[in-house]
């Protein structure tokens, strides 16, 4: 514990700009109260909530590769699996089109297991410690709801990586929970059911959402009340529970204007930008490098090294309308192929990332009163967007609505991480056409594949005693291939 804590705590200085530090965050802290220090105060607490949200944003799961350094990666997997984004000539071309990366012997699952349980244990150190720490009340509440928040988060991309969506899984084998901190002495969980691990998110976020009434955070790289409104949408988006889903986009959207289209085409990379809700600012000293999202697109913009390997489908670029501003930002290269301006680096190469901005929740909103059959509410909304960019007023109706909105979210928020999530929770197969026959990776996939499902990292298979070897449902690992039959 003593080295988590130094590492922990100066990761959190660091990012204050108080102090440079080297070490950063251990995998496996300890419970060890002669250990526990720095979590006497809140100030010590916050800065190791800092270190916290430094590993969210940069830690590693455990590879070094360009797609395991941080959220900013992750969100290109999500969008590189889909179908509107072709990764050709670049890194992991193989992996993303062809779909071995769901594998539990191969790198992807262990890293991404990895990342998020990490973060969780490290944030379970601060909410264990906090209630008991010397400061203001309202300091250890807003501490501890961005902590939870933060759990809520983690567990939330786990259990959508790691099983079904839960419309068809609530009673199927979940993930394990952890709520204290975990040493290499601590007996692994169970796996549990995606409902109870859905319970758990929803009980974070919710108690995360009332203690951090009245916090104004200092840094839009932080979570914040109307972050976790934003999050809690999302979950209740996956449960099918469009009330909530509607009533938590509403409120989440409210502070943040839409992106006006000055900004839209300005290349996405000023975390000041007034409808971002929640984004990876980038320095001189810490940022992705080479392993930034704006070193992937090819677009010849950047001041530096790129990859130059996302593209875009020609499938996905027909369905904008000639009027759209967001169509003036593709155009094809060689003749062949097109590629987009929409993500374009800084001169100095620190761009900020964008995680959640307003349109997100205006279309998460209008999706679910369109299931709720308030269909006219759900026009507005989805016009108000349209209008803005210059597309054709959506006018249609029943299922057909809900498909416009659909493809609505994927042209205003494609390489932004929602793809993959979409097509899964509306359980819909994968279909990739047009250029990537030529380009990219032709591989389609039925509704409800199990390879839209990371099986459980090998190593936690052997490791983990609470773990039933064996393949669902006469063990815990899931199946690597075939249909739920659901």
């Amino acid at each position: 514990m003593k080295k988590y804590i130094k590492s922990i705590l100066c990761t959190g200085i660091a990012i204050m700009g108080l102090a440079a530090c080297t070490d950063f965050l251990e995998t496996t802290p300890s419970t060890s109260v002669a250990d526990t220090g720095v979590f006497k105060t809140t100030q010590g607490a916050q800065s190791a909530l800092y270190g916290c949200y430094y590993q969210l944003e940069s830690g590693s799961g455990g590879s070094g590769r360009q797609d395991d350094w941080g959220y900013a990666t992750h969100q290109m997997t999500f969008d590189a699996c889909g179908e509107d984004i072709i990764v050709w000539g670049g890194w992991y071309t193989y992996d993303y089109n062809f779909w071995g990366h769901t594998r539990g012997d191969i790198f992807k699952s262990s890293c991404l297991w990895i990342y998020y349980y990490r973060l969780i244990n490290n944030v379970n150190s601060i909410i264990y410690y906090i209630d008991d720490a010397e400061g203001l009340q309202s300091e250890k509440d807003h501490i501890k709801g961005q902590a939870l928040a933060m759990r809520a988060w983690a567990y939330f991309h786990l259990i959508r990586l790691f099983q079904h969506t839960y419309a068809i899984a609530k009673d199927m084998p979940g993930v394990p929970i952890y709520l204290e901190p975990t040493t290499d002495q601590t007996e692994g969980a169970p796996r549990g059911t995606v409902q109870n691990t859905y319970d758990r998110i929803l009980e974070d976020f919710l108690q995360a959402e009332s203690l951090l009434q009245g916090f104004s955070r200092s840094y839009k790289n932080h979570m914040d009340q109307s972050v976790v409104r934003g999050f809690l949408s999302q979950v209740y988006m996956t449960m099918n529970n469009w009330e909530k889903a509607a009533e938590y986009a509403n409120k989440a959207r409210q502070p943040y204007p839409l992106t006006s289209n000055d900004m839209y085409l300005a290349g996405f990379n000023d975390l000041n930008t007034t409808s971002w809700m929640w984004g990876m600012p980038q320095t001189k000293d810490q940022n992705l490098s080479d392993y930034s999202p704006f070193a992937m697109w090819a677009n010849w913009t950047r001041n530096g090294f790129t990859f130059q390997c996302f593209f875009l489908n020609d499938v996905f670029v027909n369905k904008f309308d000639a009027g759209d501003i967001r169509k003036s930002q593709i155009d094809i290269v060689w003749g062949i192929i097109n590629y987009s301006m929409k993500f374009r680096d800084t001169e100095d190469l620190i761009g900020s990332i964008v995680f959640m901005r307003s349109e997100e929740m205006l279309l998460n909103e209008a999706e679910a009163l369109a299931r709720l059959g308030r269909e006219t509410q759900a026009k507005d909304l989805l016009w108000q967007l349209q209008e803005m960019r210059g597309a054709k007023k959506t006018t249609a109706s029943g299922n057909d609505l809900v498909e416009a909105i659909l493809l609505e979210r994927r042209k205003e928020l494609y390489g932004e991480g929602y793809a993959w999530f979409d097509i899964i929770r509306n359980q819909k197969p994968l279909e990739r056409k047009g250029d990537h026959i030529n380009y990219g990776g032709y591989k389609p996939l039925p509704a409800k594949s199990w390879r839209f499902v990371y099986q459980i990292p090998n190593s936690e298979m052997v490791n983990n005693k609470s773990l039933k070897n064996g393949i669902w449902p006469d063990g815990d690992q899931n199946p690597f291939d075939g249909v739920l039959a659901r």
